[in-house]
């Protein structure tokens, strides 16, 4: 397996993790929860995943996958349309946080609705580029792809899990697993 697969996979796990708590830790608060944890959460997403992980999918995965296999353009187009909406979607998640940093009626239950929504898309999501599009990718990008793609994820630094991640990340992880209630976390 080419090392931008790996990696492509092991980010996948660390985003399915923070996503998890995310969802275990809103679902299990019986009040308002830790709304800066949400934030902390919120904040890791975009800045990872939104403007690292999925642009180098689009631009080095799928753009040699479309390039050597016609038939994967239909699921190229459907997560690239995935990836194109997860910002507006992270935007709606922000407001409805600030809903709740106010205080108003049902916006804690609107946002335990928005984790459980973000943790669904991203379980299919993730699927359907680890089953079908990075199989097809194995089977037909050449040495040269995978030098390129390689080489653009081998610079991938994940704030939060990387071991050269930032002390301000490094102390939000910990206070992610040490509130996050188990098997996510060591919090009661």
């Amino acid at each position: 397996m080419s090392q931008a697969l790996q990696i492509i996979r092991q980010e996948h796990r660390n985003l399915f993790r923070v996503a998890s708590m995310l969802d275990a830790v809103l679902h299990d608060a019986r009040e308002t929860p830790d709304l800066a944890f949400v934030r902390h959460v919120i904040e890791y997403i975009d800045t990872f995943t939104d403007r690292y992980h999925h642009p180098k999918e689009d631009r080095y995965l799928f753009a040699a996958l479309r390039r050597r296999d016609r038939t994967a353009e239909a699921i190229i187009e459907e997560l690239e349309s995935e990836h194109a909406g997860c910002p507006g979607a992270l935007a709606r998640f922000k407001d409805t946080l600030a809903a709740c940093e106010r205080g108003e009626p049902g916006s804690a239950d609107e946002l335990r609705d928005k984790a459980a929504q973000y943790l669904k898309f991203l379980i299919k999501h993730m699927q359907k580029e680890e089953a079908i599009v990075m199989p097809m990718a194995q089977q037909v990008l050449s040495a040269e792809d995978w030098a390129e793609i390689d080489a653009a994820f081998a610079d991938n630094r994940d704030p939060l899990f990387s071991t050269d991640a930032k002390e301000d990340m490094r102390r939000l992880y910990s206070r992610l697993v040490n509130e996050a209630p188990a098997p996510y976390g060591v919090g009661g």
